[in-house]
């Protein structure tokens, strides 16, 4: 479910813009007003409204935005509210980018985990048409061909990002279990990256993999990604993060949000990237894995952690907290 809260009555569009051409006029920029704005609208009714902001002042939104923030302090506030107004696929695909040419290493292989298979089947595919328009080749042959990454988890990769998933609710039991017992055989061996478990892990569906987990569970009286923690294989991390990422993202996004504020300071990188690219997904699952797993609001965190123009806009993403 999506965190966000939609005012109703909605303004138009044409309303948004004008509030936002507002929001830049005089000495600065009027912080609150483009966080009550944008921080309260999909990705698509900011379509609507960068297509408004166009027609009436000549000029592209997010080059406005970008001018706005060209020497602004608060660089995190500037970083949120330009990837929040970028296309999703366009932003998905420049967080690519970034993982295989900055990140790279463990840093980069995960964040091309979470946007592959974290991503429904057509986001994917929008996330690939985006990167070959923006890069002028394709994701997989980004990947394919980068140092950023060692074999075998380039391959894993590779073949993750290139798949295209059946996205619904029927599965095929007897291969489910079939493919629980290979799981569990190659826990046993740490070979966790071996060629059969690399292609049903790229190609099944999450439905299929959710029914393997679940058999893997009832079959050896462990949960798959607690062997796969428990094992002594390179790469137990890497394929324990494609597990949740495929068959219950909330528990890898809880995670993920955690430790980015822990206590040796916050890591606004991934904070922002993780509330940014779920907010319209399923924030509100990602907020109730939280609460039960540390005891504390999601909330509440960022209120610790961050501040100013940057934390509001990080809560209106968020969203509020349900009454316990």
């Amino acid at each position: 479910m999506a965190s966000l809260t939609i005012p109703s009555p909605l303004p138009s569009p044409m309303e948004d813009a004008k509030g936002l051409w507002k929001a830049f006029e005089g000495w600065g920029k009027d912080d609150k007003a483009l966080t009550e704005i944008l921080g309260h609208r999909s990705s698509g009714q900011i379509g609507e409204i960068a297509r408004a902001y166009e027609e009436i002042y000549k000029e592209k939104l997010i080059d406005r935005l970008e001018s706005e923030f060209r020497l602004v302090i608060n660089i995190f506030f500037k970083d949120t509210i330009l990837q929040w107004t970028t296309p999703p696929a366009e932003r998905d695909a420049k967080y690519a980018k970034k993982a295989i040419t900055q990140y790279k290493g463990d840093r980069g292989a995960l964040m091309i985990v979470e946007i592959a298979c974290a991503s429904s089947p057509n986001h994917l595919m929008a996330i690939r048409k985006s990167f070959c328009d923006l890069y002028s080749c394709s994701l997989e042959e980004s990947i394919a061909y980068s140092d950023a990454f060692k074999e075998p988890v380039r391959e894993l990769l590779v073949r993750l990002e290139s798949s295209y998933r059946y996205n619904g609710d029927n599965t095929d039991i007897d291969s489910a279990k079939l493919e629980a017992a290979k799981f569990y055989d190659a826990i046993q061996k740490d070979h966790l990256l071996q060629e059969e478990i690399m292609r049903f892990i790229s190609l099944r569906s999450k439905s299929h993999l959710k029914a393997m987990a679940e058999h893997y569970s009832q079959e050896y009286c462990k949960s798959m990604d607690e062997a796969i923690v428990n094992s002594t294989s390179p790469f137990s991390g890497l394929m324990k993060t494609v597990l949740w990422c495929l068959v219950t993202p909330e528990k890898h996004f809880a995670e993920v949000l955690r430790k980015s504020m822990d206590k040796l300071g916050t890591d606004e990188d991934i904070l922002t990237r993780a509330v940014v690219s779920r907010a319209e997904i399923d924030m509100e699952n990602i907020k109730e894995e939280y609460m039960k797993r540390y005891n504390v609001t999601l909330t509440h965190d960022i209120l610790d952690d961050t501040s100013g123009p940057y934390r509001d806009l990080l809560l209106a993403l968020v969203g509020p907290e349900k009454e316990q």
